[in-house]
């Protein structure tokens, strides 16, 4: 009985945001509300302790957004500057065959984005070139939507692991786990890149056999370029694997899309493996209706514009990023306990046992995000007005994210810590075990749909870690099985 008690919160966001449509500013605030009062009548959790595990969770939303903020705010500066069209054209011509072109840009330009932003960025970026260099706008979403599955659990260098379970910290701290905290998700990041591996190495293949299937209604024209297809996931997929295990969850996707371009370009342009006979859409009055709506696909060729930035101007600031974020990650050199040696702290909140902080030079937000933004318009000319607008703008634009991220981190945050209080298991553990009791070791099998669950319901990896990371943590440990 506890247990579908303790579940009206997460019942009530997913029915919401499901059933009625609601976003997830309006629908999380409500299940926040909910798991308080749970926890105040069935949980007799202090008031004191409902405010301060409040503050906890505002606190990791803070940590959160300052990544957030920092991606966003120079994928604003890069496109006012011209930055991203400078990328954009260095990659539209490397190729005439729309395979060829769909996984460069598709899946490895779009796992650069999701590494360097997340939150949609590879949709609003990849997609609309895919358009306007003349694919249907219903392929370019579809395919676009398919490729960035490989790179989305590193996405804003690292956000769905290190802001996604930042309100574990205290379940792994409260089961001895011998190394810190950031090492454990480093564990976490070295096991997801793995999967990843095995199933990220096909999704180019996919992406392109989707692509012919509408076009060709066959995946013949897919399958014969397989061995591309393979080879543009594999100079992805390897970086990723061994970046997660050698430097940590920051930088997978940010850094591995980095390697993979140049040598899949490379590749591309000496003609290794790809196909003699060229692959392009119907003529475009053959299209059938459904491939355009509203929004219309361009001319296959991208128009020049009377100015493109060079590439090298173009990647600069990102290269620098992606060089500064290893820099600070690797364990054998200085920087990274440098940047960890100031922390902001609130111990003992409200008088109760519960801590929380943040260590902001090491939250890649501020840096190298926030740092190589005030760098860019240096770096590209734009002036004082241009840089206020667009920092005032991205504020805006994350409005909504804060909402959510603010309530859903207060929610769980609430469900995950009552024991402290009152002596009894949290509700998330009263949860866990009740599913653990029913499933036991088939967990593993279990694990995934809940996975699914919290990304169909929240839209984001981010929330759905939020959301049930810590359950997923509590069923694993009564289930008997390893929580990696």
């Amino acid at each position: 009985m506890l247990a579908l008690i303790a579940f009206i919160p997460i019942l009530i966001v997913g029915i919401l945001m499901v059933a009625f449509d609601w976003p997830s500013t309006k629908a999380m605030p409500v299940g926040f509300v909910a798991a308080l009062v749970i926890a105040a009548f069935f949980w007799d959790m202090p008031i004191k302790w409902i405010l301060a595990a409040t503050i906890a969770g505002g606190i990791d939303a803070i940590d959160i957004l300052f990544i957030v903020f920092g991606a966003l705010v120079i994928l604003a500066t890069m496109k006012k500057s011209g930055g991203i069209d400078g990328i954009s054209h260095s990659m539209a011509y490397v190729s005439t065959d729309r395979r060829v072109q769909l996984v460069l840009i598709g899946f490895l330009m779009g796992a650069f984005f999701e590494g360097a932003a997340g939150f949609g960025t590879p949709a609003a970026v990849a997609a609309p070139l895919l358009v306007g260099m003349g694919f249907p706008p219903l392929v370019a979403a579809v395919a676009t939507l398919v490729g960035n599955s490989a790179p989305v659990s590193f996405g804003a260098v690292g956000t769905p692991i290190l802001g996604g379970f930042a309100n574990l910290q205290n379940l792994v701290e409260a089961q001895g786990y011998n190394n810190s905290f950031y090492e454990f998700l480093s564990e976490v990041g070295g096991f997801t890149a793995l999967l990843h591996f095995l199933v990220g190495s096909f999704v180019p293949l996919i992406m392109v056999c989707s692509m012919t299937l509408i076009v060709d209604k066959s995946i013949r024209k897919g399958l014969a370029v397989w061995k591309l297809c393979l080879f543009g996931g594999l100079v992805f997929t390897i970086p990723e694997v061994l970046i997660a295990n050698l430097v940590g969850p920051e930088l997978p996707s940010l850094l591995g899309s980095l390697i993979a371009i140049p040598i899949f370009i490379f590749a591309v342009r000496r003609n290794f493996l790809v196909p003699k006979d060229k692959w392009d859409f119907k003529s475009r009055d053959e299209w059938e209706d459904d491939w355009e709506g509203e929004i219309k696909a361009g001319s296959s060729e991208i128009a020049a514009t009377a100015q493109v930035m060079s590439p090298k101007k173009a990647w600069a600031p990102y290269v620098l990023i992606g060089i500064l974020l290893l820099l600070s990650r690797l364990r054998w050199l200085p920087f990274k306990d440098l940047l960890n040696s100031w922390s902001i702290s609130w111990n003992n909140i409200l008088g109760t046992s519960i801590s929380n902080g943040i260590t902001p030079l090491y939250n890649p937000g501020i840096f190298p995000f926030i740092f190589a933004a005030l760098l860019i318009p240096f770096m590209h000319g734009l002036n004082r007005e241009e840089v206020k607008k667009i920092w005032k703008d991205t504020f805006k634009q994350i409005g909504p994210t804060a909402v959510a991220l603010f309530f859903a981190l207060g929610m769980c945050t609430a469900a995950g810590r009552p024991s402290g209080a009152a002596g009894n298991d949290s509700m998330l553990i009263v949860i866990a075990k009740t599913l653990s009791s029913i499933v036991g070791k088939g967990w593993y099998i279990f694990a995934p749909v809940i996975g699914i669950l919290g990304a169909f319901i929240s839209g984001s990896a981010t929330v759905s870690d939020v959301m049930f990371g810590p359950l997923q943590f509590d069923a694993a440990l009564h289930a008997g099985i390893p929580v990696v």
